[in-house]
């Protein structure tokens, strides 16, 4: 059959009749592997890739940073390791490599699980179904650890290939564009520079949303067993956002989800079969998330009454240029001299340059669209202007009292709005059609300025950021606009954009093979002969530095210290501050937990050496006499008293780490 084209003789739509809204429903065999070509490959690849990654081992991780000699090249590793992610390399590591080691994950004693936080198993039945993945990781004791790890690390990237693009087809884009979304997703900056954390929300989003819509096809069909079971699925994976990183859930994933449920309802034809399926699947995902807190109840009523994130509540405010405007000129963050304002990190964000391209091409696109394409345009319209207004606006003391909102920083909404930004552009940009040559330099001129006002204030936080930088930024951004804008239905427009992603943000992360130094070295030897020793002795092991606490974990400690990712352990807390004079300092989670060994009062006391940093401060024999069950120590400095034996030291993180037993004096 000839290929229909519009009037400059590209091609009309590339979609599969699975693909073409609204009402075309498929068949079992009109699946993407009984489909087309491209449909296998875009299915088959992401397979092959996953399949070769876990094998070799592969991931993204910084965990070489620690290492025996604390070089930053403790891993067999392309790329170098940057410190500035230690929720990932000196957190989440250690702790998912103490699920290999332990069988589930390991806490401090003075704190709860962190299951909820980081999305992992220990075993219990309904949680093992939500964090599906994280049960890859019980299998250390059977299968190497390097290819578990990998496994892990890469199933929400996998998820997201899979399931972003077709998503973003059904609502309307073209596969071009679909693939621009997948592409300005996975390599915005504020996802290579936070460890991928918002590729790992969104590929739940969009994973759990087009299993919803394969439901409601399947529902149509008349598959009823079929369509429910779907939904359930569905609904499994959509429960994900309620536990992670719930601040960025509410900027990248719900809009996602509810663009997606507005384009199913919108369809007439098909409303009723998409309320039950939608209904379904929100049965299932409230059930399985009730099942999920109520196994964790004690960590998610810690963490809903910590100082810090719990209770905290914040309101609009107005955020720099950069940081909304500056993501495509941040790619020398890499090699250059660390910021003066704030980190990497912080000053990342999604490219929010979008909504203002958006805006270019919106009456055209939007008159060539359905109703139901309409309905998800809105509602990511509506998202993308309400997390903007957030950040870039005072609300005043009215901000702090809007439910959900009030527990967004402003500064993360200004780094995550540009990923539903993203998703409107593309969506919008293939109902194009005809000739776009007056489109196309508009969008040019306007993503340009923008981009030269973001970037010029970014030299302010990065001196090494030149001016030919930034104007080279500025052609980039704009080169794309033009191009995208003026044949959006062509592919080599999305590879341009690939290929400056790539360039401007490929060595943000090493690519490192293996778990590094943390699960095989003499330290971790000696490590997990001290582990023996605690756990025959039914005492616990404490630390006064965070990369001995990391150490300690990965190899499945039983400790005092480490992180305090969800909450407090009231009660335990209480033998350390039995009157709460240091509670807030304490109550809080996403903190580093040691212990100094330097208290000269007679009673210990808590300091909140930093904002994500608790240090208990005593003396070895109050510890020793104390109801803590602390029966061994790792120092960087040596003790001496009548209550510490000393033990066997070993080299870690490039110093001797002196250890101890505890003991009662006399």
């Amino acid at each position: 059959m000839p290929e229909r084209t519009v009037p400059d003789g590209e091609p009309a739509d590339d979609r599969t009749s699975a693909e073409r809204p609204p009402a075309d429903v498929p068949s079992w065999r009109s699946s993407r592997l009984f489909g087309g070509w491209p449909d296998r490959l875009e299915v088959l690849l992401p397979l092959l890739a996953y399949a070769v990654i876990s094998l070799a081992g592969l991931s993204t991780s910084s965990l070489g940073l620690l290492s025996v000699e604390g070089t930053g090249q403790g891993a067999d590793q392309w790329g170098t390791s940057l410190p500035i992610r230690s929720d990932e390399w000196l957190t989440q590591a250690p702790i998912d490599l103490s699920v290999l080691a332990h069988g589930s994950s390991t806490a401090p004693s003075l704190s709860q699980d962190p299951d909820l936080i980081y999305q992992i198993s220990s075993g219990q039945v309904v949680e093992s179904v939500l964090f599906h993945e994280g049960n890859l990781l019980r299998l250390g004791p059977w299968l190497p650890d390097e290819m578990l790890f990998s496994a892990f690390r890469a199933w929400p990237w996998l998820l997201l290939v899979l399931a972003l693009p077709p998503l973003l087809r059904r609502m309307g884009a073209s596969r071009p564009m679909s693939w621009l979304g997948l592409v300005l997703v996975f390599l915005a900056p504020a996802s290579l520079w936070w460890s991928f954390m918002p590729v790992r929300i969104m590929a739940f989003a969009a994973a759990g949303s087009y299993v919803l819509w394969l439901a409601r096809d399947r529902m149509v069909a008349g598959r009823r067993v079929t369509a429910l079971l779907q939904a359930g699925l569905a609904g499994i994976l959509l429960a994900r956002l309620v536990t992670y990183y719930v601040p960025w859930s509410l900027t990248l994933g719900v809009p996602l989800v509810i663009a997606t449920g507005v384009y199913l309802v919108a369809d007439r034809a098909t409303r009723r079969q998409a309320l039950l399926t939608v209904g379904a699947g929100a049965l299932v995902s409230v059930a399985v998330l009730a099942g999920t807190l109520l196994e964790n109840a004690a960590s998610l009523s810690a963490e809903l009454n910590t100082v810090y994130p719990g209770l905290r509540r914040v309101t609009g405010a107005a955020q720099t240029p950069a940081q909304l405007f500056g993501g495509p000129a941040l790619f020398e963050m890499e090699d250059g001299a660390a910021p003066t304002l704030l980190n990497q990190s912080e000053i990342s964000s999604g490219f929010l340059v979008c909504a203002l391209w958006a805006v270019v091409v919106w009456r055209r696109a939007w008159a060539a669209s359905t109703t139901a394409q309409r309905g998800a345009i809105a509602t990511l319209a509506a998202f993308t202007a309400l997390w903007s207004a957030w950040a870039m606006f005072d609300w005043g003391p009215v901000g702090e009292h809007i439910p959900l909102l009030s527990s967004v920083l402003p500064v993360r909404a200004a780094q995550t709005v540009g990923f539903p930004a993203t998703l409107l552009l593309v969506l919008l940009v293939s109902r194009l059609s005809g000739s776009s040559s007056r489109l196309a330099v508009a969008a040019a001129v306007t993503t340009g300025v923008a981009t030269a006002y973001g970037a010029s204030d970014a030299r302010k936080a990065l001196p090494d950021l030149t001016t030919w930088q930034v104007w080279l930024a500025v052609l980039a951004v704009s080169a794309i606009a033009y191009a995208v804008t003026r044949w959006p239905l062509r592919a080599w427009p999305v590879g341009l954009a690939l290929a400056v992603c790539l360039a401007a943000g490929i060595d943000a992360n090493p690519i490192v093979r293996g778990v590094g130094e943390l699960r095989s070295s003499p330290a971790a030897n000696s490590v997990r002969s001290l582990v023996a020793r605690a756990e025959a002795d039914g005492t616990l092991i404490a630390a006064n530095s965070m990369a001995a606490n990391a150490l300690l974990v990965a190899n499945g400690a039983p400790t005092l210290t480490g992180n305090q990712v969800t909450g407090p352990i009231v009660s335990e807390w209480e033998n350390i501050d039995p009157d709460h004079e240091y509670e807030d300092v304490w109550n809080r989670g996403a903190s580093y937990l040691y212990v100094a060994f330097d208290g000269e009062r007679d009673a210990p006391w808590v300091e909140e050496a930093a904002p994500d940093v608790i240090v208990v401060h005593t003396r070895a024999c109050w510890l020793a006499e104390s109801d803590l069950d602390v029966g061994y120590v790792v120092s960087t400095l040596e003790i001496t008293g009548p209550c510490v034996k000393p033990l066997r030291p070993f080299r870690w993180y490039g110093g001797t780490q002196y250890v101890y037993e505890l003991r009662e004096p006399g």
